[in-house]
């Protein structure tokens, strides 16, 4: 009996667990349908390649990879093909838009080749929520068919680059849509405004499509808009205060819009609570003064807002975005030191921006050891000061620009403990005393070593370092910027370390370049950039010719013999030594380069013909040699932009076979021997600026033909044969005529011309009528270290000597047509010329008297009107030109006293003699106002000369006095004068 019970327990328990599994196992699945696997087998067999292994015939396709079914009915619901390596030439296949019960298609990151997407098929998919085709290489319009995708959720289209049209108005009737990312296409037109009103959308990503455009309306209430991103699109306006009702907007991204929008900050702004980027560089937006509230956006981790017009200091409340990552102020106009922020600041921050404004004061030592600092860049500031040692490097600290500052004193030693440093840009300060080389060779991550234009001295002392240490241990050295830092000899590391950007330029290293100086190699070596320019180097060891190099600067040296010649060089700068040949390879190896500079050798004969096969050539300079012959006809049709050939002994006539555009912007000839006349084709090209054809032997007229180049600055014709009137007045009176408006030299010296000149031609030298501001400075010296960018030079004469200027400045403005056959009087318009600092108009037959509205000219510094005719007195106003260093009015007419005040004073008597009637210091002939004329007429001159005398003396005790004087002597002093002739 109880063995008996003991068995129906054992059998109801077997029966309760039977239950239990048979209620644990699922209902069996349904196979994907013959019809599904059939339209799946068909998309497979539209990719070029045997992929999708597991996509074989007579198999459960919802077992397919990416491929997944609706449980109950087994039809297809996702296919997942994202990033598979999968090619297409044919699109999507119509099979695809078969699988009607589609929710879910994903297939970015494949190729289909360009193909547009079909025309029709997507209304079919009308259960689709998800649709994501991006990167994926197609092409053309949205479809019209998936605006009937009424329950589409998502749609992703972006990194397609060539989708292009307008977007489509039936977006903004999608109400299910949370999700709209069409970026980096070329789609154009105008936005819809609707799809902005869509109470689902989330994310809306428009960014990288230039071409298009809308303006951002008003903002509903309740939108659940979290990513607004039009980064790189052609937005415009203001930004709506109706902005602040996107509550939950975390993205916010407008920058780099073409600067169309405009406006400030709103200060809805404030309002959001979840924001955690905001990117408004180079919308246009100009913020002004960064407000106080910026600090109250907890949730920020990157705040972005380069070019935006923001001015004043930086708000200490910033240090309260206690997430922030990254803080990008640069190139705004901020002023004032750093906030003092307290060193529990920015503990996030990893990555700071300040770089291009106008910050002063010192740096603040702390920030170089905040603990996820990776990149800090402070560089085109006006920091000043000593940097200061710290405590607890940063240990993630990568990258330091603190270039183009004003910082002296020495490297901090601190900066020797960063170990993750791979960038140092110390370059453009005046930072003083002596390094070690060695010691930044510690730092076993750097790549970039940037010390250049500083007054310190680098010392050399890393081959002992580097001779007990193995090259395993050296840094990875790519770029090595010791420009001007007082060396004397080549690093060590260049025997073990191929660098491939060098800059040793403007040192005193001597002797020979070394073949070690990359790494030893000489065969198959491409680097960078090579810039030995500025030392003393007298001969060559290092081979160039298997080795490519796209920037050679070996200026301002002693080297000797044939020209160096890399493999495929870019930028070729030889200028400045004793470069006696061209080698034969040099012109087949011009076929990329775009800028080619031997002035300043000794290279002589005839141009290569093959330089007509550089066609990417750009800048070719050859002045300053003893080349030869004609020019050939390639190097004057217009598609190089720099062209000097000055100082050379070239012949014969220029080629006029200019054709097409023409691309000059400097043409210099000057000291040649070419004759006949200038080329008539030259007028097309409409960018050149400098136009140099002094010292050959031309035999033209005045070319008018030029005036109409609006850009043209300079204007050298002197010493040539060149014959005729200049400045003939604008046809019909025009004052809105354009001739010769940009230009600031004009030198026609030691010709042939004649006539009068007009005063309405000088009122055309817009560019002379107003002071411009000179920035050139700086910049000249930036671009005399880095080697990047071509200065033209121009001579003048200039207070009675020949001067070079070298890159033109934007305020030096010289006029000089001495050494001609000129009549008639001076036009008083020449004193409207506000920014005219050098007149020389010497050696002609000039009459009149010297213009006093010459008294408006407050930049003159040198004015020369020697051996003319003028006569007349020296008009006193000439006094109030203060910059006036240097005059020649000597070999005139002039008569009557020399003004005796101002910069008068310091003129020699070169300055003045040869007028007989002149008097007065410095000549040795004093005046005498007493002394009787025998000639009645000059009696006459004499009492006009001493009434306007009178007028200019008692004009500064006022106006009433002053006039009531003179009309007095007017009356009464003529007739004193008369009386006293008669009783002699």
């Amino acid at each position: 009996m109880e063995k008996h019970t003991r068995c129906l327990h054992l059998h109801a328990v077997l029966l309760l667990l039977l239950l239990i599994l048979v209620h644990t196992i699922p209902a069996a699945t349904a196979q994907c349908p013959a019809d599904q696997a059939s339209s799946l087998l068909r998309l497979k067999q539209s990719f070029q390649q045997p992929l999708l292994p597991s996509w074989r015939a007579r198999t459960d396709c919802c077992r397919w990879e990416g491929v997944s079914c609706d449980a109950a009915s087994g039809r297809v619901a996702t296919i997942d093909l994202s990033d598979q390596g999968l090619q297409s030439q044919d699109g999507l296949p119509r099979a695809l838009f078969q699988l009607t019960t589609l929710q879910r298609l994903d297939l970015a990151g494949n190729d289909f080749g360009g193909t547009s997407l079909p025309a029709s098929g997507f209304e079919q998919l009308v259960e689709l929520t998800h649709l994501n085709l991006s990167n994926a290489g197609f092409a053309g319009q949205i479809p019209v068919g998936i605006g009937n995708l009424t329950k589409l959720v998502s749609l992703d289209l972006s990194y397609n680059n060539d989708m292009s049209g307008e977007i489509p108005e039936f977006f903004a009737e999608l109400r299910s849509l949370a999700v709209l990312q069409l970026s980096n296409n070329d789609f154009n037109g105008s936005f819809p405004r609707g799809i902005f009103q869509l109470k689902t959308l989330r994310v809306l990503d428009l960014s990288f499509n230039s071409k298009l455009s809308g303006e951002l309306p008003e903002l509903p209430t309740g939108s659940l808009l979290e990513v607004l991103d039009l980064s790189g699109a052609s937005f415009y306006g203001v930004i709506p205060s109706s902005i602040g009702n996107l509550k939950r907007l975390k993205t916010l991204d407008i920058s780099d819009s073409n600067g169309r929008f405009s406006g400030g900050l709103p200060a809805s702004i404030s309002d959001f609570k979840f924001l955690s980027i905001l990117d408004l560089s180079n919308s246009g937006l100009r913020i002004g003064e960064l407000p106080a509230t910026v600090g109250g956006q907890q949730s920020l981790s990157t705040l972005r807002l380069r070019n935006c017009g923001i001015s004043g200091a930086i708000p200490s409340s910033i240090e309260n975005l206690t997430s922030l990552r990254e803080l990008d102020l640069s190139q705004n106009n901020l002023t004032g030191a750093m906030p003092m922020w307290s060193k529990g600041a920015f503990l996030n921050l990893e990555t700071l921006q300040l770089c291009c404004n106008s910050l002063s004061g010192s740096i603040p030592a702390f920030l170089f050891s905040l603990p996820r600092l990776k990149f800090i860049s402070l560089m085109s500031n006006n920091f000043v000061g000593s940097l200061q040692e710290f405590s607890d490097p940063s240990p993630s600290l990568a990258s330091i620009y603190l270039g183009y500052n004003e910082l002296n004193g020495s490297v901090p030693k601190s900066f020797f403990s960063l170990m993750s440093l791979q960038t140092l840009d110390l370059s453009r300060n005046r930072l003083s005393g002596t390094v070690q080389l060695s010691l930044f060779w510690r730092l076993a991550n750097l790549s970039n070593l940037l010390l250049s234009a500083n007054t310190m001295t680098v010392v050399v002392d890393d081959e002992e370092y580097i001779n007990s240490s193995s090259s395993a241990s050296l840094p990875p050295i790519n770029s090595l910027g010791l420009a001007c830092c007082n060396m004397t000899k080549i690093p060590s590391i260049l025997k073990y370390v191929l660098v491939g950007d060098i800059d040793l330029s403007c040192n005193r290293i001597g002797g020979s370049v070394p073949k070690w100086i990359w790494a030893g190699q000489n065969e198959n070596v491409e680097v960078f950039k090579l810039n030995l320019s500025r030392n003393q180097f007298t001969s060559m060891e290092l081979s160039l010719a298997n080795a490519s190099v796209y920037f050679l600067d070996l200026s301002f040296n002693s080297l000797p013999g044939p020209l160096p010649v890399p493999m495929t060089p870019q930028f070729l700068e030889y200028s400045n030594n004793l470069f006696s040949s061209i080698p034969r390879d040099l012109m087949p190896r011009l076929s990329s380069s775009f800028y080619l500079n031997m002035a300043n050798n000794t290279l002589s004969g005839g141009i290569p013909p093959m330089i007509c096969d550089a066609s990417n050539l750009r800048l070719l300079d050859l002045s300053h040699n003893s080349f030869s012959g004609h020019v050939p006809s390639c190097l004057l049709d217009g598609r190089l932009t720099i062209l000097k050939l000055g100082h050379n002994q070239f012949e014969g006539t220029l080629p006029d076979d200019i054709q097409g555009s023409c691309a000059y912007q400097t043409i210099d000839l000057n000291g040649n021997k070419m004759g006949g006349q200038l080329p008539r084709s030259l007028s097309k090209c409409h960018d050149l600026e400098v136009f140099d054809v002094g010292g050959n032997d031309f035999v033209d007229s005045f070319p008018t033909w030029l005036g109409n180049l609006t850009k043209l600055k300079v204007l050298v014709m002197r010493s040539n044969r060149l014959f005729g009137p200049v400045g003939a007045a604008p046809a019909n009176g025009d004052q809105n005529s354009t001739h010769f408006q940009s230009l600031q030299i004009i030198d026609l010296a030691s010709n042939n011309f004649s006539g009068s000149l007009h005063a309405e031609w000088f009122e055309g030298l817009k560019a002379m009528l107003v002071i411009g501001e000179n920035n050139d400075g700086r910049q000249a010296l930036e671009d005399n270290l880095s080697g990047k960018f071509y200065r033209d030079t121009v001579v003048v004469t200039y207070k009675g000597t020949s001067m070079t200027i070298s890159k033109i400045l934007t305020a030096f403005t010289v006029i000089d047509l001495s050494v001609n056959a000129f009549t008639g009087s001076i036009p008083v318009s020449i004193g409207e010329l506000a920014s005219l600092r050098g007149l020389n108009m010497s050696h002609n037959a000039f009459t009149g008297k010297i213009p006093p509205q010459f008294s408006h000219l407050a930049q003159l510094e040198s004015l020369d009107l020697s051996s003319n005719n003028i006569y007349g007195v020296i008009p006193d106003v000439l006094t109030s030109l203060t910059s006036l260093a240097w005059l020649n009015v000597s070999n005139n007419q002039l008569e009557g006293t020399i003004p005796q005040r101002g910069q008068f004073l310091t003129f020699t008597i070169d300055s003045f003699q040869g007028n007989a009637r002149l008097c007065g210091k410095p000549l040795p002939k004093q005046c005498n106002p007493e002394l009787p004329s025998t000639d009645s007429e000059h009696d006459k001159k004499s009492d006009n000369r001493v009434d306007t005398l009178v007028m200019y003396l008692v004009v500064g005790s006022g106006y009433g006095l002053g006039f009531g004087v003179a009309i007095l002597f007017q009356v009464l002093g003529k007739s004193w004068c008369r009386k006293r002739k008669v009783i002699e």
